[in-house]
């Protein structure tokens, strides 16, 4: 009987000592503003589900280890919370009061349209918000200090590398190139049409603008636009600037007016193009040109074996692991080094207090190597923090992408903020 007594003792003790230990656990809390459903979903989700997975991969081997100010090292747990803004500005208000509630250090999420509404209310509640696929606004970038960031800058300075790439590396003649652009008619993407800027840049890089055409989110069919492209702006290049379901029914449309890929040039903007494509139309876009960011899921690079670690804990099945995921995968690493810098500097209970150190660390965030899934990320134009500089341009060929260039620097377009 004492024996048995002494036993259950001993579990107690070691159960008391170890809830012990849970209770005392430091935490910082993520919230993942992701897109599951809404408009942009098919994107949405391998950049949402790059992005959670790798914090809980972090988490599943025991979270974020630093050095303290101090000089020991420490460890600090990550609780993770996912919640769908299904790319939508109220739903995306009440995902952040959600995440707020719920004790949120930080948020990554997804979109310019559900994330620039929450730029004002993360200023006021100093919460850092990495909006990690998405694109600098106006009303985004507005509110001080600011505590909301994009991965790229404005929509128009992004599709400057596609636009370079034609007029200079694929255009042989005769004549200017000339470019069309259609684009989703979503908020933050309006500036393409303010008067005189997309063309007046085009032209002081060698080409023409033929026209910028605005379509509908949800667009099944778009010939009309093409053929007022194509036929009555005379343009030579199409710049497809929307989501993956676009570039379906733009690659049916094509083929079915006859449209010869080898005469007309299309290039997809990364919203609009990922290897999931290969899925839904594998024969219509054949062809088509598309904008990257990341290496592409075949390139052996070391972050390569990281992302298949991240997917793998997850349960993703190779097929999900696009140039997207690797995007979503980035932003979170790049979230991790700046919290960790930040808590290297300052400590745990400060970083847990308050966002402004964690702020200063995204806000100022130096070129950073993510382990070759990219060109070197970084703000480097501290006026309009941004991280992603570069972009490549891919070919859909024989069911894979490959490459048709290489990095391309992203352009600064005077106005485009204004």
């Amino acid at each position: 009987m004492k024996k048995m007594i002494c036993l259950m003792v001993m579990i107690l003790a070691v159960a008391f000592s170890s809830a012990t230990i849970a209770a005392e656990r430091k935490m910082l809390t993520i919230g993942v503003s992701g897109t599951y459903s809404g408009g942009f979903a098919s994107v949405g989700k391998s950049v949402s589900d790059g992005e959670s997975d790798y914090l809980k991969w972090l988490e599943s081997r025991g979270g974020m280890e630093y050095i303290r100010p101090d000089g020991g090292t420490e460890q600090v747990g990550l609780r993770v919370i996912v919640e769908d803004n299904r790319y939508n500005p109220a739903k995306s208000m009440s995902v952040y009061e959600s995440l707020k509630a719920k004790g949120a250090n930080m948020i990554i999420g997804f979109g310019s349209t559900p994330g620039q509404v929450c730029a004002e209310s993360a200023s006021k509640d100093r919460i850092p918000y990495l909006s990690w696929y998405a694109y600098a606004t106006p009303l985004g970038y507005r509110s001080r200090p600011q505590y909301y960031w994009t991965f790229l800058p404005t929509i128009a300075e992004s599709a400057t590398p596609m636009i370079k790439w034609f007029v200079r590396e694929k255009w042989k003649g005769p004549g200017k190139a000339r470019i069309g652009i259609m684009a989703a008619d979503v908020p933050s993407w309006r500036i393409l049409g303010k008067p005189g800027m997309m063309d007046g840049y085009i032209r002081s890089i060698g080409g023409e603008l033929g026209g910028i055409e605005f379509i509908p989110l949800v667009s099944p069919d778009l010939s009309a636009v093409i053929a007022k492209l194509l036929m009555e702006k005379q343009v030579n290049s199409l710049i497809l600037i929307g989501t993956s379901s676009h570039t379906v029914v733009l690659a049916k449309n094509m083929k079915q007016m006859g449209i010869d890929l080898q005469k007309i040039t299309v290039i997809c903007n990364i919203s609009a193009w990922d290897e999931t494509l290969f899925q839904s139309a594998p024969e219509d876009i054949e062809g088509l040109y598309g904008e990257i960011h990341t290496v592409l899921p075949d390139e052996d690079v070391p972050g390569m074996q990281w992302v298949r670690e991240v997917a793998a804990l997850a349960g993703r099945k190779p097929e999900e692991m696009v140039v997207n995921y690797i995007s979503g995968v980035i932003g979170s690493m790049i979230l991790e080094t700046a919290v960790r810098n930040a808590l290297e500097k300052h400590g745990y209970e400060k970083v847990a207090r308050s966002g402004e150190y964690i702020r200063e660390e995204i806000h100022t965030f130096k070129t950073f190597d993510p382990a070759g899934l990219s060109a070197p990320v970084g703000v480097l134009h501290p006026d309009q923090p941004y991280f992603y500089n570069y972009a490549k341009i891919v070919r859909a060929s024989k069911g894979k992408f490959t490459e048709a260039g290489k990095w391309i620097s992203i352009d600064r377009i005077q106005g485009s903020m204004e």
